[in-house]
């Protein structure tokens, strides 16, 4: 018992510096998404376009008149389907690799 003890007392030091946040100079593990708005005249809405590192994988159409609706990226393909779920699916595709 007093062997976990002093183990524990020992790693406890090593917690204490763990960080989440980046320090200086270094990148975020997750990056930040980016939302874009843009007036669509032709259409008659408001789309707010979720990027992550430039790549779209979301935009979320908001017409004047009518339901929002979702275009998603499922697989990074560029190819966009419609969900009329209330919020932007989270990406499939791989960000980046370690």
């Amino acid at each position: 018992m007093k062997r976990l003890l002093l183990c524990a007392l020992l790693v406890l030091p090593l917690l204490a510096q763990a960080r989440v946040e980046p320090r200086e100079g270094e990148e975020p593990l997750m990056p930040e998404p980016k939302i874009t708005i843009v007036e669509d005249k032709e259409r008659d809405a408001t789309l707010q376009i979720h990027q992550v590192n430039g790549e779209v994988y979301g935009i979320r159409v908001i017409p004047r008149v009518g339901v929002p609706y979702n275009l998603v990226d499922i697989k990074g393909e560029g190819q966009f389907i419609r969900d009329a779920a209330d919020r932007i699916l989270v990406p499939e595709w791989v960000l980046k690799r370690f």
